[in-house]
């Protein structure tokens, strides 16, 4: 073929090839394009046909579309691998700064950075040469033009050829935007429904907590502690038998536990959204319905502690930043990352360890001579992506201001290397839960007094690199206590004794829990039954 001809075909095959190429991406990564879209044909076919005083303009109008439909891709498919799930703009729309640092410290600022240019150039890139590729078909003439039509009716018979043989659909391009759009109408028809419900008074489940009386009470919230570390051999070897451990060192400090199953409303990442979700019993599965919450006046599970008498007080070593979503839930005092002391360096995302943070909260708040009991929230964050590196337990008296963690926040391979080889991120995650459940054992063995009530959990599943796809949304919870009468309050809930619940004990959503809970440690509590949740706004599937 002379150079001249090949030249021609190749300009006037650039435009077909750029709208099949970007409509047929799948939604999700290793997904597959099930039928031939048929948008790319009726653009073409929209370009022979316009005048030629508007061509310009609709090349504009179809690159546009084209660069939405290039940005919803990208959007699903960074919460498709961090949620398991696709994008929803009405509640995921502060989700790109959220991932951007996780990215960022995952390969480095510097590297993030270049990724982020070069993504941009290249996105920028291919979006050009669609419009000037377009422009070959808009300005074509007499017979080339017949051509061109010729090839449209054939771009136009294959897919609804396909879709009639294989009763599939011949639109995915109209149905994927359809999709963001009635997710997005949903949205926020849901979000208006769920603030009026806030504005109804709910029915009072406050209780005077006469049963926990004088104890101090520690939630702790450990990231990415989901079910899949039981029922997934790669974890269950390590965790199973840490748990097991577990059981027998603070047996050997007179400590018990009972433990169960909760759904969390979050997958992969947004722990906030948890915490919200238990200590309110609201489901708060999206930013929006959590910034309705704390524009409430719903009473928080810290509140009701402080109004019986309680301290209340956050440990948040991941708080880097102004936290004025804290007020509703009604702290006497909140330790973020900087109100810790801890001294040593970061463990790449981690401010700090697990068992600093531990050190620390003890320190600050669980005064043996105390006279006022104190309600914990805290949040364990050894166990947060990317999960490198991970320090050994160690002696709790040489913590002192963390700087003895220093030589173990250098070592090992960064996560840029890490993180390209999936197994090796397992592993990793892993390590991170088996070294989370081993401090907390010895923190209760070796530091905690037997005035001292703890209530552990997962706050949601990790990301699917981890759990495969399909899996629950489930995560543990352990009540652990040195009271026998503690845990006789949650005798009826049907627990497991022990730490490791099994595929027969209950599983309830993370929402119902707050009125179980209240419900079971009042002084007219009926043996730890579980009522029926009360006074809370209808919540979606």
């Amino acid at each position: 073929m002379p150079v001249s001809r090949l030249t021609t075909a190749v300009r006037v095959l650039v435009a077909p090839l750029l709208l099949y190429a970007l409509a047929a991406l799948p939604l999700r990564p290793g997904g597959s394009v099930t039928c031939m879209p048929i948008e790319p044909a009726l653009v073409l076919a929209a370009m022979l046909c316009v005048p030629r005083r508007a061509e310009r303009g609709l090349r504009v109008l179809v690159v546009l579309g084209y660069g939405l439909l290039l940005a919803l891709t990208a959007a699903d498919w960074g919460t498709g691998l961090a949620f398991g799930r696709s994008f929803e703009l009405a509640r995921d729309y502060r989700l790109p700064v959220f991932g951007w640092n996780v990215f960022a410290h995952v390969v480095g600022y510097g590297l993030a950075v270049v990724a982020l240019v070069a993504a941009i150039v290249v996105i920028g890139l291919l979006l050009y040469l669609l419009f000037r590729g377009l422009a070959v078909w808009t300005r074509t003439a007499g017979p080339h033009r017949l051509r061109y039509a010729a090839l449209v009716a054939a771009l136009l018979i294959a897919p609804l050829t396909v879709s009639l043989t294989r009763s599939q659909t011949a639109a995915p391009v109209y149905e994927r935007i359809a999709l963001h759009a009635h997710q997005y109408l949903a949205r926020r028809t849901e979000r208006r429904a769920f603030q009026r419900s806030l504005q109804t008074p709910a029915v009072d489940a406050g209780t005077d907590l006469a049963r926990l009386a004088g104890k101090n009470v520690l939630f702790v919230f450990v990231e990415s502690y989901g079910r899949t570390v039981f029922e997934r051999a790669l974890y269950a070897e390590t965790i199973g038998p840490r748990l097991r451990a577990f059981e027998h060192t603070i047996a050997a400090a007179g400590f018990r536990a009972r433990s169960g199953w909760l759904t969390s409303p979050t997958v992969g990442g947004q722990s906030w959204l948890a915490h919200a979700t238990l200590l309110s019993g609201l489901w708060i599965d999206s930013q929006p319905r959590y910034e309705a919450l704390i524009a409430s006046d719903r009473i928080s599970l810290n509140r009701r502690f402080r109004q019986a008498g309680w301290r209340t007080v956050a440990v948040m070593p991941a708080i880097t930043r102004a936290w004025p979503e804290s007020a509703w839930f009604s702290y006497d005092r909140v330790y973020a990352s900087d109100d810790l002391g801890y001294e040593g360096e970061p463990f790449n995302w981690v401010t700090m360890p697990d068992q600093y943070t531990l050190a620390a909260l003890q320190r600050a708040e669980l005064d043996p001579a105390g006279t006022q009991p104190v309600m914990i929230e805290a949040a364990l964050i050894s166990s947060h992506a990317p999960w490198v590196p991970i320090p050994p337990l160690m002696e709790w008296s040489r913590i002192g201001n963390g700087a003895v963690f220093n030589d173990y926040a250098r070592a090992g391979d960064p996560p840029v290397e890490v993180w390209k080889d999936a197994d090796r991120v397992r592993t990793q995650y892993r390590k991170a839960i088996d070294y989370s459940l081993a401090t907390l054992a010895s923190f209760i063995a070796e530091r905690a007094d037997d005035n001292l009530v703890l209530v552990i959990l997962g706050d949601h599943q990790p990301a699917p690199i981890i759990t495969g796809n399909n899996a629950s949304r489930d995560v543990p919870m352990h009540i652990v206590s040195a009271d026998p009468a503690v845990l006789e309050a949650v005798e009826g809930w049907g627990w497991k004794h022990g730490m490791t619940p099994d595929a027969n004990t209950p599983v309830w959503r993370m929402d119902t829990f707050y009125d179980r809970f209240l419900s079971a440690f009042d002084s007219n509590a009926d043996a730890g039954q579980p009522p029926s949740p009360a006074g809370t706004p209808a919540q979606p599937k």
